[in-house]
């Protein structure tokens, strides 16, 4: 947490270049090899080896509690870290980034032919290490955005690039594992599918971090903070309201997002129950594409609808898209109409997520125009924990849905026929309920861009009257 009185720039920060902004949006491609790989086949994963979907939901539950944790605790870090002259974030980016892709090839490393008990430990201890290494390289790699420039057009720019990343390694999951995962006779098979491709996908992922490291620069001024208690941390985050709305927002939109980790089961036992093997393995990679790929058609859209409606008039529409979806998939039962359900759903959160971070460097000059202090580190922290809570919740939500509508773990086991009109109807309601209550939070949110422009020359000119 950032407890002083931020000084200004030792010079006119420069204009983004697009090497910059493909740069910095490289290494959400990289973060998502560990949460595209765990949002939308490691509950699947975890199931097809026999892990019932009770413990399976237990042990999302407990991990991202975990990691929402070591979030603020990690903010508290970032914030102390000395600059060199190549500024601070990016390397701590690429310190803990390396670790968590070794972290991620260990979680598809459950031996097949182990008891239980052991199944169940593996998963925990791996599951935890990529939880704990991916707070400690996520909060810089947030934080790093606010570093790069304060101009809010390049932020938009640098938000949207980020969804794009990660939005291309959905693509690239879609048409690797998607299509073969559900036609896998056996547990070991399934092991033999996963291991080769996830080790190949980490290994590229370090690489990137490389990547975004050399091209990416921190030419905004954030003082090193003297050390600061947790209990300190935690108060910059409750003190500035306008971060509160926006992760209480942000975390209902991630609760809509909560069946795209159960995306295979949905394919096999709602749209494509009782299909051929060639049916089932197209439906299947139709909705892991719907899943993965919006990022890239929606993303670019996020600034030009920012620059008309607003950054809150965009998370609108995005909920409103999310609703609509969620009603479709409950009603329609034509299996083309719900895939256009799954996929209303989808862009209505990725039009969400399109903003959460360009509004997130937003609040930290809210609150320093509010208070004085600057909060870059504390303000990453506060809203990666509360994603990290709402998100321990939607990753237990997609398991315990199948708990709930009575599906049974394991490979092609046969289930009861009420699992596919049950899951019909858990898939769009609880989607459809996390959009309306987001929307609802962000009616409160206060910093409008007409807000922002006062904001930004108020702190101007404080900066200025500090300089004389």
């Amino acid at each position: 947490m950032s407890t002083a009185t931020a000084q200004p720039a030792k010079k006119t920060p420069q204009k983004l270049t697009w090497l910059n902004i493909v740069g910095y949006g490289s290494g959400d491609l990289a973060n998502n090899i560990g949460w595209r790989m765990m949002s939308m086949f490691l509950a699947t994963y975890y199931i097809y080896m026999g892990i019932d979907p009770v413990t399976t939901a237990n042990i999302f539950l407990f991990a991202r509690f975990f990691q929402a944790v070591v979030y603020l605790l990690a903010g508290n870090y970032a914030d102390r870290v000395k600059p060199n002259k190549n500024g601070k974030f990016r390397r701590l980016v690429v310190i803990f980034g390396v670790p968590m892709m070794v972290a991620i090839c260990l979680m598809y490393t459950i031996p097949a032919n182990a008891e239980m008990g052991v199944k169940v430990a593996w998963a925990i201890v791996t599951y935890l290490l990529y939880q704990l290494f991916g707070a400690l390289g996520g909060v810089p790699y947030g934080a790093l955005l606010g570093a790069m420039t304060q101009d809010q057009n390049e932020r938009q720019r640098l938000s949207s690039s980020r969804m794009v990343g990660g939005a291309l390694f959905g693509l690239i999951v879609t048409f690797t594992l998607a299509p073969a995962i559900n036609n896998v006779k056996d547990q070991a098979a399934l092991a033999k599918l996963m291991l080769p491709i996830v080790c190949i996908f980490c290994l590229v992922g370090a690489l990137i971090y490389v990547f975004l490291y050399k091209t990416t620069i921190e030419q905004i001024d954030v003082p090193t903070q003297p050390k600061v208690s947790f209990i300190d941390t935690l108060k910059a985050i409750f003190q500035n309201p306008a971060l509160l709305i926006l992760c209480f927002a942000t975390g209902f939109y991630l609760i809509a997002t909560c069946v795209g980790s159960i995306g295979p089961i949905i394919a096999k036992e709602v749209l494509a129950n009782g299909a051929d093997a060639g049916t089932l393995a197209l439906i299947t990679t139709l909705v892991t594409l719907i899943n993965a790929s919006i990022g890239v058609i929606a993303s670019p859209f996020g600034p030009v609808i920012a620059r008309h409606l607003g950054k809150k008039g965009g998370w609108y529409l995005g909920c409103a898209l999310g609703i609509l979806g969620g009603v479709m998939f409950i009603f329609v039962t034509n299996v083309w109409l719900s895939l256009v359900g799954l996929a209303l759903n989808a862009i209505g959160a990725q039009f969400c997520g399109n903003y959460v971070w360009g509004m997130e460097g937003d609040t930290v000059e809210y609150y320093e125009w509010k208070t004085g202090k600057r909060t870059d580190g504390a303000a990453m922290a506060g809203l990666s924990f509360f994603r990290q809570m709402f998100g321990a919740l939607t990753s237990w939500l997609g398991p315990a849905i199948l708990a709930f509508t009575g599906y049974k773990s394991g490979m092609n086991v046969a289930q009861d026929p009420t699992v596919a009109e049950n899951l019909r109807l858990a898939a769009g309601l609880v989607p459809l309920i996390g959009f309306v209550i987001s929307a609802a939070i962000m009616f409160f949110y206060p910093v409008t861009e007409e807000k922002f422009k006062q904001i930004k020359a108020e702190l101007a000119e404080r900066h200025a009257k500090a300089e004389a």
